[in-house]
Formats: structure tokens, C-alpha cells, sequence
């Protein structure tokens, strides 16, 4: 383990070194070695015995002088250290080593080395490092077409075409693994702009949906709270005025209605508070509020002092949850703003089940002003009755009345095809 740990570590270490160091580094290694091997291969030895298939060797060693070819060394440095610019200037890398290599295998007093070995480095860095797709390929031929000819110029022997084609072999597999190589590196990648843009979707997404949550809780506590506190005002004041008046028996049925609405909007907070703490697999099925619920919305409306006529076609218990809930709490707002804003003495309340839609209108013979632009009104009642209509699809709008007073509608979607 403590092994593996330190080759990582060293792996590590070399991967975020300057690229320049590290190439220049191959590059004098590989140099050193090759000379190395050229004066091992050129210093004076006994005479080499007649062995058969060995007379092209014995010819060699024969036309070599003891003393080293300086030749040799000067093409070898100049093949292995255009290396060190493999990963700086690719190109510039791979045709100086070329050239060199060339020039060094048809130098007839350079002993054999594999000089191939620095263009196979070099080719298959250009083709891995290359921006266009198969570049490294167009790469080989060209190589390839500079090596025919001075080769079949200079010498017409088969022994020079089977090399050139074992070097053409050699190159091959060297750009063919750059290819790979950069195939491999733009796969990656592009799975780590994947990886990136799911995760960036993700986090949107539940930021949104976070978002929406907020939205939709702080909607529901407004209509709650507002419509409760504005019927407990109402009918506390109204306690008050009778208290002064002497009236104990109608005192005391206006502060049981505040007792009553109190305790309903304290069920419905709890109803949605259980909701947070819990989770929605653990909470109520049924809603805490929906539009079958509207003649009790109704009643506490009327003991605030407003007369509620509702009106209503269709069978309301046959409405989706969605609908039924949504419907409630805007025919709630409507109410609340006659009661607080309105000083209207009646409203009417129609709802209107259709086979597509749920209609709702509750209109009311107050002195309301005309709304002339809804974004210069304060609080949040008309912006939250129009989201919620159009949340599910639907429709809102308010008019002032021509006999005076004024109207809200909403119509709601019922069935999956017009949602």
C-alpha cells in the first residue's frame, strides 16, 4: 500500500510539473542513451568470424574507423532533443526529429540506432495535441512522402524498403495512439461538461422548486392569516360598540365568532405546519381548506357584517384537489378585501361547475375604486388570486361594476387535456 501510495505521489508530482522541464528531461535521457549506444557500437573489437547471415554487419564493421564518428552524434542530438518542444511547439518538435532521423538513416557512417523511436514520440504527441481531427494521420503521410523519396533517389535496395516500411509500420501505431489519445481526452471532456451542466440543471432546479415552495407557502399564510384577522377586527370592533351599548347578548355572540374564526385559522396553519414538520407522506390526505367549505367561508363573512349570497351549479365535491383548494382560497381573498377595503353591505359568490372549468365570480355593492394597474397595488391579494389561477392554467380578471361595485373572476381548469 505504502508503494502504490508513493507512485500516485510521484505520478502527482509529474503531472503538475512545468512540461517544458519534464520533456527536456526525456529529451537528454534519451540523447545520453543513444550516445551511449553509438560509441559502445563504434569502439575497436576483435574481427568478427564468418557467420551466415551476418555479412552485412561484418561489412560495416569492417568500413568503420576505430575512432568515433562525429557525424553520428551530431544527427542523434539532433533527433532526440527537438523533444523537448513536443508539448510547446508540437510541429516544430516533430519536423526537426524527422529530419534528423532521416538524415540520419541515410548517412552510409552512422551505425544502426533506433533514432525512429524520437519522430514516434513526436508524431504521437502532434496527433494528440492536435485541434483538427485526424491531423496527426495527414501528418504520417507526409511524413511518409518526404521518407519515399530520397530513399528510392538514393538507393533502389530492398533491404532499404523493408526498413522504410517497418518505420512507416512504427509511425503509424505512434500517431494512430495519439489520435486515440485525443479522442480519449475529448471524451472526458466532454462527460465532465455533462457532469457539470446536470449538476448546474440540478441546482436550479431545486432552488426553483424552493422557490416555488416559498411562494406557495407564504400565499397560503397570507390568504389564512388576512381573511381570520380581518373578520376577528370586524367583529371585535363590532363587540365593542355593542359592550358600549349595553347589548351583553349580541356582545357575547361577536366574541364567540372571533373565538370561532380564531380557532379556524389555527386549524388550517396547523393543518399546514404538520405538513412541514412531517413531510407529505405523513400528512392529512384531504385538504384542510377546499371549495365545498364555502358556506362556512360564507358564514363568518356575515357575522363581519356583509351579507354572502353563494350561488353555486354543479357538484362541488366532484372537483379535483388542485381545483377545489385554489377556487377556496381566491373566493377567501375576494371576501376579505369586501370586508376590509370594500364597505360593501352584500356579495355574491358564484361558482360554476363546467366540464372543463371551474368558474368563480364574487362580485359586491361597495364603493371600491376602480383598479386602474395592478402592479401599483399595495399587498399582495390580486397578485396572489391572479397566480394562482394562472399557476393551473386558468384565467383571472377584476372589473368595476356599471351599477357600482366591483367584481373579481377566475376560471380554473378541471381536465388533464386543458391543462
Amino acid at each position: 500500500m505504502r508503494n502504490m501510495d508513493s507512485l500516485k505521489n510521484m505520478r502527482t508530482r509529474i503531472a503538475n510539473a512545468d512540461p517544458l522541464v519534464v520533456d527536456t528531461t526525456v529529451a537528454v535521457v534519451l540523447t545520453v542513451l543513444i550516445c551511449g549506444l553509438i560509441y559502445a557500437f563504434t569502439l575497436e573489437r576483435p574481427p568478427i568470424p564468418n557467420v551466415p547471415n551476418m555479412r552485412m554487419g561484418q561489412r560495416f564493421m569492417q568500413q568503420m574507423q576505430p575512432r568515433t564518428p562525429w557525424l553520428a552524434y551530431v544527427l542523434a542530438v539532433g533527433t532526440f532533443m527537438p523533444l523537448a518542444l513536443r508539448r510547446r511547439v508540437p510541429w516544430l518538435a516533430l519536423v526537426l526529429s524527422g529530419s534528423f532521423a532521416l538524415a540520419y538513416t541515410l548517412s552510409p557512417s552512422t551505425p544502426p540506432m533506433p533514432v525512429v523511436f524520437a519522430p514516434m514520440l513526436a508524431l504521437y504527441t502532434f496527433a494528440a495535441a492536435a485541434t483538427k481531427r485526424r491531423s496527426g494521420l495527414m501528418a504520417l503521410l507526409v511524413s511518409a512522402v518526404v521518407a519515399l523519396v530520397p530513399v528510392f533517389a538514393f538507393s533502389s535496395s530492398v533491404r532499404w524498403v523493408a526498413e522504410l516500411v517497418g518505420t512507416f509500420v512504427m509511425l503509424a501505431a505512434a500517431a494512430l495512439l495519439g489520435e486515440a489519445e485525443r479522442n480519449r481526452r475529448e471524451y472526458i471532456a466532454v462527460v465532465e461538461a455533462r457532469v457539470a451542466e446536470a449538476e448546474r440543471t440540478r441546482e436550479e432546479e431545486a432552488l426553483r422548486r424552493v422557490d416555488e415552495e416559498r411562494i406557495r407557502i407564504a400565499r397560503e399564510v397570507h390568504d389564512i392569516v388576512a381573511h381570520s384577522l380581518s373578520i376577528v377586527t370586524v367583529q371585535a370592533s363590532a363587540a365593542e360598540a355593542l359592550l358600549d351599548a349595553g347589548e351583553t347578548d349580541k356582545t357575547r355572540e361577536a366574541i364567540q365568532n372571533v373565538r370561532a374564526t380564531g380557532k379556524s385559522a389555527l386549524a388550517e396553519l396547523r393543518s399546514m405546519l404538520d405538513v412541514l414538520r412531517t413531510g407529505e407522506g405523513d400528512a392529512p390526505l384531504t385538504p384542510a381548506a377546499d371549495i365545498t367549505r364555502i358556506h362556512e367561508l360564507a358564514a363568518t363573512v356575515r357575522d363581519a357584517g356583509v351579507d354572502v349570497d353563494v350561488v353555486t351549479h354543479g357538484d362541488l365535491s366532484m372537483l379535483p384537489a388542485y381545483a377545489g383548494v385554489s377556487a377556496y382560497r381566491i373566493v377567501q381573498e375576494a371576501l376579505t378585501n369586501v370586508v376590509r377595503h370594500s364597505g360593501a353591505s352584500s356579495a355574491l359568490v358564484e361558482i360554476t361547475v363546467g366540464a372543463e372549468t371551474l368558474a368563480v365570480a364574487i362580485s359586491d355593492n361597495g364603493t371600491g375604486a376602480t383598479i386602474q394597474d395592478e402592479a401599483s397595488l399595495p399587498g399582495h391579494g390580486i397578485h396572489g388570486m391572479r397566480e394562482r389561477a394562472e399557476a393551473l392554467g386558468g384565467s383571472f380578471s377584476t372589473s368595476a361594476l356599471p351599477a357600482g361595485g366591483f367584481q373579481v373572476a377566475a376560471s380554473i381548469p378541471i381536465s388533464r387535456s386543458t391543462l
